[in-house]
């Protein structure tokens, strides 16, 4: 009895270990009062979006947005709050990040996949598939059209080459030729004086993008981090403007984002920790 029990004991001691090593990797000081940003308006999603992980901003107050594990574009309707309609496009994967780019629509699955889709006017369409040479160590989780119509993948994990260090790399992709650019065109290097706010031992997990985005009003590049929620403004160079610390009981997991023409900025949370969510986010 008393090994069962002494078993139980060091069995509790080592999981509140494990879980205190791991909160002192992802630690950082975020103070709620000098919170940069303010949520204006909150969406709870279905259930069918619990895994929301990329949207886009179609216009009239809809947005398209997917999830990981369904092959389908969801159109949600932030004025009614439902989801208008379902455009099936592919078999069940790992869906990661959703843009629009010369009125098609681009998915990208995490293990190196692009899909196109042309048009959603119907309910079920057949999506185009391109095979890159992003691999499941590498992860893909954000997508967005680059100004000079081309699409900007960012990896969650790995850079492509693995002697690439130092930074986190985002890479070009020309829908026109196929060809995906091997040499990143956005470094985002963990030196960066703004990653000294956070208190973190492996500088890989400075920056883990979850999605990334261009806001259409300042033209800059926001890059979204689920891991240690926060988002960081890019200038055309890659530096850092401005890192601005996410509440994580606010962003419990925000996986996507997106702007409307005016720059009305949307984030949406999977439902990890919490229901699901879009959020509108004014930075100030």
């Amino acid at each position: 009895m008393r090994r069962w029990t002494t078993g139980i004991v060091l069995g509790v001691l080592f999981l509140a270990g494990l879980i205190y090593f791991l909160y002192q990797e992802h630690d950082y000081d975020f103070d709620k009062s000098k919170k940069s940003y303010e949520i204006v308006q909150k969406w709870d999603l279905p259930n069918e979006l619990d895994e929301i992980s990329g949207m886009v901003w179609l216009g009239n107050d809809k947005l398209a947005c997917i999830q990981d594990e369904d092959g389908i574009i969801f159109i949600y309707d932030l004025k009614t709050s439902t989801v208008t309609k379902r455009i099936e496009f592919g078999e069940p994967g790992d869906y990661e990040a959703l843009a629009i780019l010369n009125n098609e629509f681009w998915i990208a699955e995490s293990d190196g996949k692009l899909f196109r889709v042309k048009n959603i006017e119907n309910t079920q369409v057949k999506a185009d598939k391109f095979e890159l040479e992003f691999e499941y160590k590498n992860n893909i989780e954000g997508l967005t059209a680059s100004p000079d119509g081309k699409l900007l993948i960012s990896v969650k994990d790995r850079n492509l080459k693995t002697d690439e260090g130092g930074y986190k790399a985002i890479y070009k992709y020309d829908p026109v030729s196929g060809k995906l650019e091997s040499s990143p065109a956005i470094k985002i290097n963990y030196t960066d004086r703004e990653f000294s706010k956070i208190k973190i031992n492996n500088p890989k997990k400075l920056i883990r993008p979850s999605d990334i985005n261009y806001n259409p009003v300042d033209g800059y590049l926001y890059v979204l981090d689920a891991e240690i929620p926060k988002l960081l403004v890019l200038n055309p160079k890659g530096s850092i403007k401005r890192m601005h610390l996410l509440d994580p009981e606010e962003f419990f997991q925000p996986e996507g984002i997106c702007f409307s023409p005016s720059g009305r900025m949307f984030i949406s949370n999977e439902g990890k920790g919490g229901d699901p969510n879009i959020l509108e986010v004014k930075l100030k």
